[in-house]
């Protein structure tokens, strides 16, 4: 009986000896390869739509370690790598991803350091546009178009857009026989006109931002026309 148990022990031992030499081996080889090291990751993204492309303004980590950036989309089938001068740490980067087909992206970032390490990754969303979305605007409408005879005045009274409008343009014929046209901004409700030539059509269209951070403008692809009744 006693030498079953000192057989038990000795397994044991043996056991527990190989049990802790494995898990040294492995903290060795952790200890060589030296600590994980990630650098800083800006935690702010503020993406700015456009006609076929994206601008990014990054919000940088104050690390001083972070030496660049690498950028993924399309699932990581497209991605943009470029330096982060020293003299941006803690500022804002400025990025622009063009071309870009009109559609949504799912975006994800790392920063970089010089010996290849990189940061958690920053995940974010982005939109761009493009034909699609410009060929299904239309213009800002007019509510009404009367000229004064007596004080030689026509006058426009426009509905107020329902997007974000940048502005209309509102061609005529002059009294002089020449085509002019004047830019109506989206609080202007009114227009008025003192050489328009009685009896000629008036042309408009309307240019619009997707939203109010987009960096590009478009514009409706028709002008929309309207008569204005001769004065008696």
């Amino acid at each position: 009986m006693m030498a079953i148990k000192h057989k038990i022990t000795g397994l044991l031992v043996l056991l527990f000896a190989s049990v802790s030499c494995t898990d040294w081996d492995d903290f060795k080889k952790y200890q060589a390869g030296g600590e994980i090291v990630y650098p800083g990751r800006g935690d702010t993204v503020l993406v700015a739509s456009g006609r076929n492309r994206t601008e990014l303004l990054w919000v940088l980590s104050a690390d001083p370690r972070v030496t660049g950036y690498k950028l993924y989309w399309n699932n990581r089938a497209d991605s943009l790598e470029a330096a982060v001068p020293s003299d941006l740490i803690g500022d804002t980067v400025r990025i622009m991803i063009n071309p870009l087909q009109e559609g949504s992206y799912n975006f994800e970032m790392y920063s970089l350091d010089a010996k290849g390490n990189r940061s958690v990754p920053l995940r974010f969303n982005g939109r761009t546009f493009g034909a699609n979305y410009e060929n299904g605007l239309l213009n800002r409408t007019i509510s009404n178009a009367s000229y004064d005879s007596t004080r030689k005045v026509l006058q426009v009274s426009w509905n107020t857009p329902d997007t974000v409008n940048i502005h209309t343009e509102l061609k005529y014929i002059a009294t002089d026989s020449k085509s002019k046209s004047v830019l109506v901004g989206p609080d202007v409700q009114e227009s008025k006109i003192t050489d328009w030539k009685p009896g000629t059509i008036l042309n408009y269209r309307s240019s619009f931002k997707p939203d109010r951070k987009a960096i590009d403008v478009f514009t409706v692809t028709r002008y929309d026309t309207m008569s204005v009744r001769k004065p008696e």
